[in-house]
């Protein structure tokens, strides 16, 4: 078993700086702490209070995107109010980890786990493209997690909304209201959600006789002067709409600031509806109708779920998914 001793000899310190990193003492300079969590990492050392610790109360919520992705999204922060509010009940602790790739995120998880700082992860809004690397690593890592979203291609524990079955309820929604040529607005971002919407959005629309799902369905830059832009030119092209979805709150308020600009009635001449509920939809003018995913309970059962996994012997951890409700909240925009 690695010492502490092993560990300052790779990182070219003495014993007692080790010492000191590893109680958070001392002004120790970060180039060398990082020496030294990356020696540890080599001879896999883990301290001796820590091997014989009890177990975390301590879980992690953990991201991997750049900041503009989340910034003004009200369900990354409702997600993280439902894992502090379940967690504040039972007095476990929550952090919150950032990193840019996924690679600096399995990385990031690999290390607060093996130095006791948390006991298990709760992931969400991961990309297609990362979600076989993260899952996988998990699993042979052996650390506790809970996915926010799906995985069809590995058994994990996960609490999600049924994102296909929301559209479809959507796009019905707006069809029995009386609109017809329903634009679906998203950003151009590979992730299983957004795929999911696509496909409840087409069948419902094909189910209903439209066949309009294929030039209706449009990509865009998600900040406000892309979605502008693709509105204009998608109205340019020709293409005939009377309803907008946008996949974020943030994109709806762009939709309604385009019909606004071109003096398009809300919802006489466009109606407007988006997924995500966020407390300022309904202070607009008009308010916007949405698509409720509840973020606030699939963090409360995330964490909930986790802790369970947490307190439990590996061979006793069975693989549990949970599909969570979603509703429409209709307001003055449809």
């Amino acid at each position: 078993m690695a010492t502490v001793k092993d560990v300052a000899l790779i990182a070219g310190v003495s014993p007692a700086t080790v010492s000191r990193v590893l109680t958070n003492k001392g002004n120790i300079a970060s180039e060398t702490k990082a020496r030294i969590y990356s020696a540890m990492e080599q001879v896999n050392y883990v301290p001796s209070g820590q091997q014989q610790a009890g177990k975390s109360k301590t879980v992690c919520l953990a991201i991997a995107r750049t900041p503009s992705d989340f910034v003004g999204n009200a369900f990354f922060s409702d997600v993280l109010c439902g894992i502090s509010d379940a967690a504040k009940q039972i007095e476990y602790n929550v952090l919150f980890s950032l990193a840019y790739t996924m690679e600096e995120q399995i990385e990031k998880c690999a290390r607060l786990y093996k130095e006791k700082q948390a006991g298990g992860f709760i992931f969400t809004s991961v990309l297609s493209s990362d979600k076989d690397m993260l899952l996988q690593k998990m699993q042979e890592l052996q650390i506790p997690f809970v996915l926010i979203g799906k995985s069809l291609t590995h058994n994990v524990f996960s609490v999600h909304n049924d994102n296909m079955r929301d559209s479809y309820m959507a796009t019905t929604y707006l069809i029995n209201k009386g609109y017809k040529n329903i634009l679906l607005l998203t950003p151009n971002v590979n992730q299983d959600v957004v795929h999911d919407r696509i496909h409840g959005y087409r069948r419902a629309v094909e189910e209903h006789g439209l066949h309009i799902a294929s030039t209706h369905v449009v990509y865009c830059d998600d900040d406000e002067e892309g979605i502008m832009r693709t509105l204009e030119r998608v109205r340019q092209e020709g293409i005939v709409f009377d309803a907008i979805m946008t996949m974020e709150n943030i994109m709806s308020l762009s939709a309604l600031k385009y019909c606004q600009s071109k003096g398009l009635r809300v919802p006489e001449d466009l109606g407007i509806l988006c997924f995500n509920n966020a407390a300022y939809l309904d202070k607009l003018s008009p308010s916007i109708t949405c698509v409720d995913l509840n973020p606030t309970l699939l963090g409360a059962e995330a964490f909930k779920l986790l802790k369970d996994i947490m307190n439990a012997a590996p061979a006793d951890r069975i693989h549990k998914s949970v599909t969570l409700p979603s509703e429409i909240i209709e307001r003055n925009s449809t």
